[in-house]
């Protein structure tokens, strides 16, 4: 984002200023407006980033019913050749590697958090509403007898409703056996997102300690030794933060069969417990709402507990950060409002090698974001063609070329353009110079970027700009973008252009893909975060300003009742950005050159935003966090969009217990992703205890691994 005269100024103050309509229509959208692979993305403003988490009603209770379903050990759980009663050592061996999820109806206030999960990883999985649908044994297995489904997940374990005037329940007592028998018979586990005391309508072994709503101060819950075990990516020490949430705070009954997995002083709030027919099961005894942390922080280790780590799909973590416009001029902040252009804010000698410092010493602080870099995108006009290759400590801006090419090999850069020109209306021979000059540019200073990878100025060109010279952006879709964009793209190599996650139509339609452009089949659209630090501030005491002028009660788009300190925006936007990394997105969070600047101390709005989502990873998880260069990044997208894909296009695995075996297969030729396999599987990948490999697929024919699946 950088203007480049008073026109252009005046044009991007009334831009900012004609946000606000957009801003209240995205703010009063119904979660059910969401891509389905999301959790309903909170409003923001285009171009910066989110501004409000969204209001959900929290539950209360669930209803209190004494008594118990008796279990049938003689219900059939089988059909065609297996049909009839199985004992415990006949137990049947192949299951498809298929989640089901059992929720009353479409309202059920667990059921988006158990799809918002799966969705990310990219599991295979069906939802049966007991309400309105029958279980029967078809429902469970298919006709030669495997199991359709080799985890079953509640979205509470009493599945009653509230109709004429009483709770009446889902699952009559012969469907509750028919799906006890089914994981009694297969081997199957279950993980109730949320239950209560009592023995309805089976036992959990709880007892009540209490009960009661929690707000947004959150209640801290350690793991237990058995917790550490099951959520094994999380730090063993961590406080999982419980907010918004009605918990029960529940007591093991003595001689009951079951372990503490979670607990808050003396209370349970997790439970591993196994029923009297054998079963074992998991249950938490608080709601989870999806857009809660210790959802994106539990949730995916109940599935994968229940599915035993056998699926399709992954879950890790990533923080990718972008510094666009290196070697450009930005705007400049100051706190009183006014915004300086001529001169403006350039980049340093000394704001370079303190970024690299910077850095290192967060490796060195956090192993676990060991391989931490920067990616920055350039605009290589400004680049000194003659400049030596020295670094410069306490150089200014005439020592960045010098500087650049001394730390080059520090961090990874992005083709910007040369000249940063929005590329909504360019010609062909201006918009191929551009990509193509750019290149040039690098390459004489001996600057790496990968040649298939373009992030467009402001992300022009995509079918987002103004209908007036000083009029709001408006979001036209990509089939709106600029064809001499995507033609000078194609003939140079590009395959892949980065969006902006805040414009709609440039959000995948799943978790970590990307978007096939409508106007060229050849160029993947990979969405970036934005970020509430303004591209344009240098210091805390301008972003304050500039952040109170937006969200503080007097500002453009009012949402915090007082104004911010820097401390407290920078915690809140922290929090934001771990969501992301909490929910495993691998798309890199944008800033621009002039948070580089040194403040301070070598402090710099950018390091501080970084050194505080990685402070607050390393607290919550145990397992790496990953860091992506943008050719991988985009490598990554297309690879997860050809997983979703192929599960559209009817891939299935079947995991055969006796043999140990998982083979995948598909009616068309396609690629995915396996978890599950053992280490030694040729390609497989290890993510702390998760083991995946990359399966290709030809049409009809069968690929099998050996599978290893968790304790």
């Amino acid at each position: 984002m950088v203007p480049t005269g008073p026109a252009r100024r005046r044009a991007a103050r009334l831009a900012l200023a004609g946000m606000t309509a957009l801003v209240v229509v995205l703010s009063t959208q119904s979660p059910g407006h969401a891509r389905p692979w999301t959790t309903p993305t909170p409003p923001t403003v285009p171009g910066l980033g989110q501004v409000a988490s969204p209001k959900q009603a929290r539950p209360g209770p669930l209803p209190v019913r004494s008594g118990a379903i008796r279990v049938d050990r003689s219900t059939p759980a089988t059909s065609g050749r297996s049909a009839g009663r199985v004992s415990a050592q006949g137990l049947n061996d192949q299951v498809q590697l298929r989640a089901l999820i059992v929720a009353t109806d479409p309202t059920d206030f667990g059921l988006p958090t158990l799809t918002t999960t799966l969705d990310r990883v990219g599991a295979a999985y069906d939802v049966i509403h007991t309400t309105t649908e029958t279980l029967t044994t078809n429902t469970l297995v298919t006709a030669d007898g495997v199991g359709r489904y080799n985890a079953v997940l509640l979205t509470n374990s009493m599945q009653l409703y509230f109709a004429d005037g009483a709770y009446q329940s889902g699952l009559t007592s012969g469907e509750w056996n028919i799906l006890w028998a089914y994981e009694r018979n297969f081997g199957v586990r279950q993980a109730a997102l949320y239950t209560s005391y009592g023995t309805w309508p089976e036992d959990y072994c709880l007892t009540l300690n209490s009960e009661g709503g929690v707000d947004n101060s959150p209640l801290p819950v350690a793991l237990t030794s058995g917790g550490a075990g099951v959520f094994d990516y999380l730090n063993s020490a961590a406080q999982i933060p419980v907010t918004q949430s009605y918990v029960y705070r529940t007591a093991i009954r003595p001689g009951c069969a079951a372990e503490p997995l979670l607990t808050n002083g003396s209370d349970v709030l997790g439970v591993r417990t196994t029923s009297v027919d054998g079963r074992e099961r998991i249950a938490l005894t608080f709601t989870s709402n999806s857009y809660a942390l210790h959802s994106d922080l539990l949730v995916y280790g109940l599935f994968r507990w229940a599915s035993r780590g056998l699926f399709l799909g992954e879950r890790k973590h990533h923080l990718n950060v972008d510094i666009d416009d290196w070697f450009n001029t930005s705007g400049h902040y100051h706190e009183d409002g006014t915004v300086e252009y001529t001169p403006g804010f350039q980049v340093s000698g000394h704001d370079t090698v303190n970024l690299d410092a910077r850095q290192t010493a967060l490796r060195a602080a956090y192993p676990k974001a060991a391989g931490f870099t920067f990616n920055i995108p350039f605009n290589g006009a400004h680049i000194d063609p003659f400049a030596g290759s020295v670094c410069s400590p306490n150089g200014d801006a005439t020592t960045l070329t010098a500087t650049t090419k001394c730390l080059k090999n520090n961090f990874r850069w992005i083709n910007h353009t040369y000249t940063h020109p929005r590329l909504d209306t360019t010609d062909y021979a201006t918009t191929h110079g551009e990509i193509d000059a750019n290149r040039t540019a690098a390459s004489g200073i001996g600057l790496a970027a990968p040649a298939n990878v373009v992030k467009t100025p402001e992300y022009s060109g995509l079918g987002v700009y103004s209908d007036t010279p000083t009029g709001p952006l408006v979001d036209h879709g990509l089939g709106a973008s600029n064809p001499a964009l995507l033609q000078a793209a194609s003939d140079l190599g590009v395959d892949t252009v980065a969006g902006n996650m805040s414009f709609a139509s440039h959000v995948p339609a799943h978790f970590n893909a990307g978007t096939v452009h409508p106007l060229n089949a050849g160029i993947l659209v990979v969405p970036c975060w934005p970020t509430n630090i303004a591209y344009h501030t240098t210091t805390p005491a301008e972003e304050t300003a500039f952040y109170n002028s937006f969200y503080g009660p007097g500002g453009l788009f009012p949402y915090w009742p007082t104004d911010r300190t820097y401390a407290q925006l920078l915690d809140y936007e922290a929090g934001v950005a771990l969501q992301h990394v909490a929910s495993g997105s691998i798309y890199t969070h944008t800033f621009h050159i002039a948070n580089v600047r040194d403040y301070g101390n070598g402090r710099t709005l950018v390091t501080d935003w970084v050194e505080a989502v990685v402070a607050r990873y390393d607290s919550y998880y145990s397992v790496p966090l990953l860091n992506s260069a943008w050719s991988d990044i985009a490598g990554y997208a297309r690879a997860r969009t050809a997983h979703f894909a192929a599960l559209g296009a009817g891939a299935k695995a079947v995991y055969d217990r006796s043999a140990g075996t998982v083979t995948v297969s598909s009616p068309t030729a396609g690629a995915l992703r396996l978890g599950g396999v053992t280490a030694a599987t040729a390609g497989a990948t290890a993510y702390g205890s998760d083991i995946t490999v990359p399966v290709t697929l030809a049409a009809n024919t069968a690929v099998t691994f050996d599978a290893a699946p968790r304790p």
